[in-house]
């Protein structure tokens, strides 16, 4: 009898518990899918930084460029609220800047708005960006065609300087001077003959030049057209053609013969397509049928760029500081 009465006590406990309990759980009001989202924004605040916040915006290849978004993401270790496709280093991302369709974006180094006091150049205080000197790069086909072409381009490599380089790209974007008058008369001060003066036509397959969709590109592979024109090469520009996933099947496979290259992103690009890490491109060009010329002195690196108003608003100096807690 005792034993039954215990049983009948514990199931008598267990009954009024649960009752209580539910009436204690409905007298509750119940938290909403909004609520708890707000609970969890609210959470999270606690440990965003300033590039979380932040809209990046650069040309479509970017978030696959080992020097591009990648080298922000594994060297500094930022995650940005979006990315917006504009432009490699062009005026849509300038202006996309200015109108605050996008917070950071990539202008090259040498970009002459730089030069005005409406941009920022963040520093690269941890390196992520590598020696990117300008060099020509041919298809082998057009370096066995004219074993001499060195001639022509390397000393264009040896006097070009980053500042020039600068001051090119200023009067291309700022004075709206063509690239054609650009690059007619950089040769010209570097003592390239006129063409009144150009060396007899010499017989062999058109050398196609090549430049990217950015004005930088333009402007190079202009020189090497002019000056391999008035070297007796017969030579013609392809313009504009795209990004380095559009041109480079093409300077690979030979239907462009030339073209304006850096030496840090092609290295990068061709080390990821060769599934290798730290090969140097004098080593990669051979597998791909492609020739290097002499390289630059002249650099021109991925600059990550805010408005002036958003490196005081924010107190930017360097890449680093997208990384401090969100204000």
């Amino acid at each position: 009898m005792t034993e039954l009465s215990n049983q009948r006590l514990i199931g008598r406990s267990a009954l009024m518990f649960s009752t209580a309990l539910a009436t204690l759980l409905l007298a509750t009001p119940s938290v909403s899918a909004s609520e708890a989202k707000q609970e969890a924004s609210a959470s999270k605040r606690g440990t965003e930084t300033i590039a979380n916040q932040f809209v990046f915006g650069s040309g479509k290849e970017c978030p696959h460029e080992p020097y591009c978004l990648p080298a922000l993401e594994e060297e500094y270790g930022l995650r940005f609220a979006d990315f917006v496709v504009t432009d490699p280093g062009g005026p849509r991302t300038r202006e996309a800047l200015l109108n605050g369709d996008i917070q950071i974006g990539v202008l090259f180094t040498t970009n002459g708005y730089l030069a005005t006091d409406r941009f920022v150049l963040l520093e690269d205080d941890r390196h992520a960006q590598p020696a990117e000197n300008i060099i020509p790069v041919a298809h082998q086909s057009i370096a066995d065609a004219y074993p001499e072409l060195g001639k022509v381009l390397n000393p264009l490599s040896a006097d070009l300087t980053t500042p020039e380089l600068a001051e090119m790209n200023r009067r291309f974007a700022l004075d709206g001077v063509e690239a054609e008058t650009i690059a007619r008369e950089w040769l010209k001060e570097h003592g390239a003959p006129a063409p009144s003066e150009s060396a007899p036509n010499k017989e062999g397959p058109t050398i196609v030049v090549g430049s990217g969709n950015f004005a930088e590109s333009i402007i190079l592979a202009e020189m090497y057209h002019q000056a391999l024109d008035q070297a007796g090469y017969p030579t013609r520009h392809r313009r504009e053609i795209g990004n380095r996933a559009t041109y480079l099947p093409l300077l690979k496979s030979g239907e462009i013969d030339l073209f304006p290259e850096y030496t840090g992103s092609l290295g990068g690009w061709l080390n990821t397509l060769a599934d290798t890490s730290g090969q140097p491109l004098s080593a990669l060009l051979p597998e791909h049928d492609l020739v290097g010329f002499e390289p630059a002195p002249a650099q021109d690196k991925n600059g990550f760029v805010v408005t002036a108003e958003t490196a005081q608003r924010y107190d930017l100096e360097k890449i680093r500081d997208l990384a401090k807690p969100a204000p």
